[in-house]
């Protein structure tokens, strides 16, 4: 009896590992990306922080990142998924054009080292184009118009199968439950937005919104297709991204995966890493306005030097070295000038045979005549002078006191 019972305790405890295990390689969710263990190439990394990083601003490279056990779609299996994922794409600066965005891939290997960069997003190339060999399901979110690809004229989704060609692509926008209407999706703001990819089998939806909306009601593509020809038994899932001659930032926030809809893990999106957004740009001054700046500029910098030099030279004075002995009788010229009125009209008070006498007040408001000479002997400078500061000395009732000079030009 107790051997019976042990033995329906280890049934048991088989058929839930078994059960626990079925159920952990059918989905996982990272919040952020630092206990993750994914197959990196290119110039993918898994920043400090947690965020994936797909590529950055070098030009004409590509990252992947992929979720590293295979997944079964073997005839026995149901190709049915679903996945939930937030992303970031901006360029290095914001306003500046970006170049080329991601793709969700259901790939059967992980090594995509055959792809080219700039618009095949790193998934396919020229040569594979269309073959069904391929075995290739990528849903885009490219951020450049191409000709040769048939593009949108703007960034756009689209669903991609064996063919960078879209079998169905749309512009961003997202659905708003509240208003009950299309709200359009800038996907090179930088700013984080949600995706999630549902297949149930025949049908495929594409669902876009902004981080803060929950799920909308109605997906943004909605395509009817069959899978069965295009997966192995085997397939990875994971993403991919490229940049060209255009370069951006492109980050993968969060990542849920679940082969069953009820199954498929919400993500928590207070526990997300933070994207670093992108700088402004700087923009730059037309050539017409900077030369009319600098044209406005130069004359003013003119009358300002003018300006400048003029009041240098107004009050210029001579002065030698035999002047410093009689250093205390020197009496600068801009002093008189203030004191004199600039010796006006008004201060005039006489006119003698050598010159022009006027009245002054010093600032510190001692009242004083100024006489004004006009002396052509420049040799007899020095004994003028001398002679000066020698009556400065004299003392007398009937002598106004002389209290000194200034020389200036003549």
């Amino acid at each position: 009896m107790a051997c019976r019972l042990h033995l329906m305790v280890l049934i048991f405890s088989c058929v839930y590992l078994i059960c626990v295990s079925s159920q952990q390689e059918t989905r996982f969710v990272y919040n952020g990306f630092n206990q993750a263990d994914l197959f990196i190439d290119g110039i993918s990394k898994i920043l400090p922080g947690g965020l994936l990083q797909l590529t950055n601003t070098t030009e004409l490279q590509k990252g992947h990142a992929f979720f590293k056990q295979p997944f079964d779609f073997g005839p026995s299996s149901s190709l049915s998924f679903y996945t939930h994922f937030v992303c970031s794409l901006g360029p290095p600066k914001l306003g500046a054009d970006g170049g080329h965005g991601i793709a969700f891939v259901v790939s059967p290997s992980m090594n995509l080292s055959y792809a080219f960069p700039s618009q095949y997003l790193g998934v396919f190339n020229s040569t594979t184009n269309g073959t069904s060999s391929s075995h290739l399901l990528a849903i885009e979110l490219d951020t450049v118009e191409n000709v040769e690809l048939h593009d949108l004229d703007k960034p756009h989704v689209g669903i991609d199968v064996n063919n960078p060609i879209s079998v169905e692509s749309s512009l961003p926008f997202y659905f708003s439950n509240a208003l009950r209407k299309n709200i359009s999706l800038n996907l090179m703001s930088g700013e984080p937005i949600q995706v999630w990819v549902d297949y149930d089998g025949s049908l495929l939806n594409v669902t876009l919104a902004p981080l803060e909306i929950l799920k909308p009601n109605r997906p943004l593509i909605s395509r009817a297709i069959n899978l069965s020809e295009v997966f192995q038994d085997k397939m990875y899932v994971g993403f991919a991204a490229s940049t060209g001659g255009w370069t951006s930032n492109q980050y993968i926030l969060g990542w849920s995966f679940s082969r069953s809809k009820e199954l498929l893990q919400t993500l928590d999106l207070s526990k997300l890493p933070q994207v670093p957004l992108p700088e402004k740009e700087k923009k730059k001054l037309p050539l017409l306005v900077v030369g009319l700046v600098v044209s406005l500029v130069i004359p003013v910098l003119m009358v300002l030097g003018g300006v400048y030099w003029y009041n240098r030279n107004k009050f210029a004075e001579v002065r030698e070295p035999w002047e410093k002995e009689y250093g205390p009788h020197r009496f600068s010229y801009k002093s008189l000038y203030k004191a004199t009125n600039g010796f006006g009209n008004d201060c005039r008070i006489g006119k003698g045979g050598f010159g022009e006498v006027y009245k002054g007040i010093l600032p510190v408001g001692r009242h004083i005549a100024v006489k004004r000479l006009s002396h052509d002997a420049e040799q007899g400078m020095k004994q003028f002078v001398a002679e000066v500061v020698t009556m400065g000395n004299l003392q007398h009732r009937n002598l106004v006191p002389l209290l000194g000079y200034c020389r200036r030009k003549r």
